[in-house]
């Protein structure tokens, strides 16, 4: 083998080792900005089911409490109805005891009875007040266990209003948050921050036209790369003239997406260079 084959040959092993070198970096960045996207992912899960979570509790224990409410209000009716055959019993027993004192009068009046037959007739009316205060008892234990179930109805009552000033609260706390992101000058669209979140893919373009702004160079700049590509609003690419003949390439700058369509996009200057104002024909890209 000649001299000249053989430094051909020690140039190619090192550029291999070279191009092997910046595969390895390339990947490994490209890992890293993969777990990254991935715990974000997990976390919008983690908070996406914790809200979920939430909602199904509220509807959870808006059921619970709709029917315990009903099963309480069907028990009080019950009780209320028991408690009104009692109060028709007490009132039974009334008219049962002034038709006895009438008759008793009556009796008296007439002198038609003996002294044994009023003895009975006292033994009767006392018997028949015995039978009322009963009723009287257990109509006043009614009433006050269904004092009972009132305030158990208000206490449930009261709990779910509480449950649903909560629900609002978390509403209110949710619609703060975003007024802060919003505010932040942070997006809100899944769109926008995914341009945040990810890196550019590997894309090369062309600068279609530019809008200056006055001594500071290209403000705007049109290239011929969009959606389709992968790039999203807030993704930065670098801008550069490639070599062409002696003149070796040039870094131009640096630029922002603020504008995307699916073929085209249109960037703001963020780090101007000095080695030159960005021009329609400069290249766009990621790689860099």
């Amino acid at each position: 083998m000649s001299f000249l084959g053989k430094v051909l040959v020690g140039l190619q092993f090192v550029l291999s080792i070279v191009f092997l070198a910046f595969a390895g970096a390339i990947f490994s960045t490209q890992q890293n900005w993969m777990e990254q996207k991935k715990k974000v992912d997990d976390n919008l899960v983690a908070v996406t089911r914790e809200k979920d979570q939430l909602f199904e509790e509220k509807r959870q224990l808006e059921a619970r409490l709709t029917m315990e409410l009903a099963n309480e209000k069907m028990k009080a009716a019950e009780e209320k109805g028991k408690s009104d055959t009692s109060e028709d019993k007490l009132k039974v027993a009334e008219q049962e005891l002034i038709a006895a004192k009438t008759e008793r009068d009556e009796q008296r009046t007439l002198a038609k009875l003996t002294v044994e037959e009023a003895r009975q007739r006292r033994d009767e009316a006392l018997a028949q007040r015995a039978v009322n205060n009963n009723l009287h008892v257990l109509l006043n234990q009614k009433n006050e266990k269904n004092k009972a179930l009132e305030d158990i109805v208000f206490n449930k009552t009261v709990e779910e209003k509480s449950m649903q000033d909560k629900h609002a609260k978390l509403l209110g706390d949710y619609a703060i948050l975003q007024k802060i992101i919003a505010a932040s000058g942070l997006p809100t669209d899944p769109k926008l921050v995914a341009g945040l979140q990810t890196p550019p893919p590997s894309v090369e373009g062309e600068v279609l036209e530019t809008k200056r702004g006055g001594r500071s160079g290209a403000d705007l700049v049109e290239f011929s790369l969009g959606s389709d590509d992968g790039l999203h609003e807030g993704h930065k690419l670098s801008v550069y003239r490639p070599a062409a003949g002696e003149r070796a390439a040039k870094f131009l700058g640096e630029i922002k997406i603020v504008y995307v369509t699916p073929d085209k996009a249109v960037g703001s200057v963020v780090l101007p260079s000095k080695n030159g104002i960005i021009s329609k024909g400069d290249h766009v890209t990621s790689k860099l």
